[in-house]
């Protein structure tokens, strides 16, 4: 239930640079949460070793 509204009023930025994400990619972040990343970071998210969802 918890997971279910915090996913209804979850932000959809990019976890990076906080931009509205133009084609977005999952990735997990250091604490298992799935977020939103955009094409211009992908390569950086990648560097930080998050695990695509």
């Amino acid at each position: 239930m918890l997971k279910k509204l915090k996913n209804l009023f979850s932000r959809k930025s990019c976890a990076i640079c906080k931009k509205k994400p133009v084609d977005p990619k999952s990735y997990y972040d250091d604490e298992g949460e799935a977020v939103l990343v955009c094409k211009s970071c992908v390569p950086y998210a990648e560097r930080r070793a998050m695990r695509k969802r």
